[in-house]
């Protein structure tokens, strides 16, 4: 009588298993073509991807110090005296920046370069031009702080036009373009503490006072300005206040509330009261 083999959970486990297995190799033979197939397909696919994600990445680069330049260029150009020269630098830089629209359009930096080039044209008072680029810029903007940059440039475009224009009855369309656009800026940043918002409002508050005759609304956005964009006083460290420079630190924030929104709204409400 033969020996008795005692079946055991362990044993019937280890049987599925060689059994699965089996069962797979069998179809992993049978089907080797496909497989192959779909992982060469897989394989490309990722290296596709990677080459994607590097050429963008280079691109972002590539159109970023196109940029940069552009700017430096831009900036050298306020500086040159010669005319010829100044148109020069300015060509150069738009050259750079057109590039930018036109070759590096997955860089996600056109619509920058757009503005950039309205701004351009602002500067060589070819506002037709910067009111073009600025309203492309608008078309591709996103976010609200992107977009009040774009009224608010529209309506430095808009003012300039009227003053330029001899500041007759027939300009005084471009003052209300520009008041539009200011309020377009302002509305798009309300409730925020941006510098944009308070941008749209000088700039609506500056026309309301100089040209539009209505001083009573200047004056309340004026008061506004002053009161909200008020800088905290400076915190000095004793060290610091104690310290050999303590004039310079005093004379340097004494500059920095110069220029303030704040100061400036202040200003022309001292201005408007001495005027009474």
């Amino acid at each position: 009588m033969g020996k008795k083999i005692r079946i055991t959970r362990k044993s019937l486990k280890k049987d599925e298993v060689r059994s699965y297995w089996l069962q797979v190799l069998t179809w992993v033979q049978a089907n080797r073509k496909s497989l192959l197939i779909s992982a060469a397909a897989v394989v490309v696919l990722l290296l596709f991807t990677s080459a994607f994600r590097q050429r963008t990445t280079r691109q972002v680069t590539d159109a970023n110090l196109l940029i940069a330049r552009a700017q430096m260029e831009v900036q050298y150009a306020f500086l040159v005296e010669d005319d010829r020269a100044r148109e020069k630098v300015l060509n150069a830089a738009e050259e750079k920046l057109e590039m930018v629209r036109q070759r590096y359009r997955r860089s996600g930096l056109v619509p920058y370069a757009t503005f950039l080039l309205g701004n351009i044209a602002f500067s060589q008072n070819d506002y037709d031009e910067a009111e073009e680029r600025y309203m492309e810029f608008l078309d591709d903007a996103h976010g609200s702080l992107e977009k009040a940059d774009g009224y608010i440039a529209l309506g430095y475009t808009y003012e300039n036009r009227f003053f330029w224009g001899g500041r007759e009855s027939v300009d005084r369309v471009w003052l209300e373009r520009a008041l539009e656009s200011y309020r377009e800026a302002e509305q798009l940043t309300t409730g925020t503490n941006t510098t944009q918002r308070y941008l749209a409002m000088m700039g609506r508050a500056r026309l309301l006072d100089l040209e539009m005759e209505r001083p009573d609304e200047a004056k309340r956005l004026y008061e506004q300005i002053a009161r909200e964009r008020r800088l905290d006083p400076p915190k000095y460290s004793a060290e610091v206040a104690r310290g050999r420079n303590a004039w310079l630190f005093e004379y340097l924030e004494r500059m920095r509330r110069l220029f303030t929104l704040a100061q400036t709204a202040q200003l022309r409400l001292d201005q408007m009261e001495a005027s009474d």
